[in-house]
Parts: structure tokens; sequence; C-alpha cells
């Protein structure tokens, strides 16, 4: 194992932005940017042992900050996906959060995606980041800091160790925002890329795609990737817990929801290249997405890679959204000055 690193570039205020490569010995590589902490490529092989990016992203730093490219590859926090009407209560106080989509908060508004983390350790296959937030920045109780530790293995897997930490009772839901993939083909969509997901169970939604409370059944739906199929079998299908047009945007309710207890979620699979990828967790939740909501030409990639409608699948694991609206949802709070450990896991192979 070895690791390098470079300067990748610069934001619009100056500060340069630090780039962190991982390679093991077969030459697969990952690359980690101080920038919201993010996976800026990730090259595994394929069937014929051929090196490819399965990530989604930028060659450019600044891209990386306009939310309406889909946070490619960040790190999310305080608390990822959405919470209801911008605000939540905890013991009794009720707090206001960001309000920077339609009448409620996504992704804690955003900083923790869209500034430079610190450098807290680096080994030759691992890198440690941190990003501090004061008590009641963006309206979050507690004096609270986030460190992520990527480690690659000489098996093409890529862990992501999450910890947090705070001077008060609060909240958390970090989550890494990768769009993946595996064709490694910059004309292809991931409407053909084969995708299990081990759930029989989602979070039903109202029209703004807001969580209502109740669990729906997956059997004999379009949501239903129990068993392994094409993402495009049934993405157009009409649904009510889909936008027309967006295709999935949804989060799955996993069989093995033990809070802390290392599961396999998903597994995304790529016939043409091979590919292979497992996604493991210890949180109850992963939201689907395919980037339904980006543009359908027109926005930067890497080298002839766009970043556009439908070609990446972000498989983000979670607590379920807007837990803290939900009593009956699995949830686990930060107690003042107690850590908060998660673990998720990218595990590569091939068919």
């Amino acid at each position: 194992m070895s690791i390098s690193k470079s300067i990748f570039g610069a934001l619009k205020n100056g500060q340069e932005v630090e780039l962190y490569t991982i390679t093991n010995k077969s030459g697969a590589n990952v690359s980690l940017m101080t920038l919201g902490a993010g996976i800026q490529s990730l090259n595994v092989p394929d069937k014929n042992g051929v090196l490819g990016d399965v990530v989604l992203g930028f060659d450019c730093p600044e891209y990386y900050t306009d939310p309406d490219l889909g946070y490619q590859g960040l790190v999310v926090g305080r608390y990822a996906n959405r919470i209801r009407d911008a605000k939540f209560t905890l013991d009794g106080v009720e707090y206001s959060t960001p309000n920077n989509q339609g009448t409620w908060t996504l992704h804690s508004g955003g900083r923790f995606s869209f500034n430079l983390w610190n450098v807290d350790d680096v080994t030759d296959n691992s890198v440690t980041f941190s990003f501090f937030s004061p008590d009641m920045e963006d309206g979050f109780p507690g004096n609270f800091r986030m460190s992520v530790k990527y480690t690659f293995t000489e098996d093409n897997t890529l862990r992501l160790e999450y910890t947090v930490l705070s001077d008060k009772r609060t909240i958390a839901n970090p989550t890494n925002h990768s769009y993946f993939n595996l064709s490694c083909d910059g004309t292809k969509t991931v409407e053909e890329h084969l995708l299990q997901i081990n759930a029989d169970k989602f979070t039903e939604t109202d029209d703004d795609q807001l969580t209502t409370g109740e669990l729906g059944e997956l059997k004999d739906t379009m949501m239903d990737f129990s068993s392994m199929h094409k993402i495009g079998d049934r993405i157009d299908e009409p649904f009510r817990a889909i936008i027309d047009g967006i295709g999935y945007d949804n989060n799955y309710c996993l069989y093995n929801s033990e809070i802390g207890k290392l599961a396999q979620a998903a597994i995304l699979a790529e016939e043409g290249s091979g590919r292979k990828m497992e996604v493991w967790t210890d949180l109850p939740g992963i939201q689907l997405y395919c980037g339904g909501w980006l543009e359908k030409s027109g926005n930067p990639g890497k080298k002839d890679s766009p970043v556009t409608y439908r070609r990446g699948a972000a498989l983000e694991t979670q607590f379920y959204p807007d837990s803290v609206h939900h009593p009956n949802f699995p949830f686990k709070y930060v107690d003042a000055n107690k850590e908060f450990k998660t673990t998720t896991e990218f595990r590569f192979s091939l068919l």
C-alpha cells in the first residue's frame, strides 16, 4: 500500500483543496479530497483487469460546491437527508434548521459538504478527516465534531468509519453521497446496472417526498429490489412514492437493521464490465437515488463522464429520513460527551 498527496485545485475564495491518493498492490486506488472529505475518484478493475473510475465527479473543485450538481462524492452532516418544516424538538426545546429546499432542510444546508475538512491522520492505507461545528451553528445544538476515516484495502474494500462527539445531546446522521457507475462509460446511464437491496419495506412519503411515518411494503411493487434486476426495468412505472420522470429517490428499510451491527445492505453490478459492489452498513436504512433531479445535458464532469440525469446510483447509508419526527423509526441520539460511531463499506469484486 502507498499514499501520495497533491493539490487538486483551488476554490473561488483561493483556498487550496488537497488530494490524498491511496493505492494498493494491484494498482487500484482511491483519491480523497479535503473538500467535504469527499471521494474524488475510485479506480477498480473490470473483468479484464482494466482499471476504471466508478464514481462521478469533476476535474475542478468549485463544481463540487454547487448543490444543484448533487453533492457528488461528498460527506453529508450533521444530519443527512430531510428534516420536515426545517425544525425539530429535542428534550422539549425546538430547534430551527436551514430551510434550503421547499419547506424543509436538506442535508443540513450543506455546510459539512461544501467546506474544507482538517486532515487528522494519514497512514499508508488510510486518511482521517474532521470537521467542527460550534453550538447552534445552523440551528443544531452542541459543539459538534465529526471525523471520517477512510481505509482502502488490498482486496478493494473502501471502509468509511464515522465518529461524532458533542458536548450536548444532539442529532447526527452522516452519509457519503457518491454516485456509482460501474461501467466507467460516459455514454451509459445506470439503468442497465443490476441492483439488489436487502429490504422488504420503505418509508412512505408525501408529494414532497417527506416521510409520513408509515412503512410501505415493497413486494410486487416497482420499488422492489429484493431479487437482483436492472434498475431501468421499472424505474418509470407510476407509483405513489415516485415522482413522475424522476425515478428512485427513496429510503429502504433494511432487513438487518440492528444499529451498530454491520450487515450487507445492497449489491450493485454491471455485466459489461463485470464489476460488482457490495454496500455494508450498521445503520438501518439506505437511500437509493439515481440522479433523476440532475440536468439531462450540459453539466460538467470528469473528462468524458458528465454528471447528468440517471448517470449514477447513490446508495446512501443512513437513519431513516426525518427520524427526529417519527419515534417509531429506529434512531440513536448522540449523548453529550459520548462518541457515536457508524461504519459503511463499499466492497468491490467481479461477477
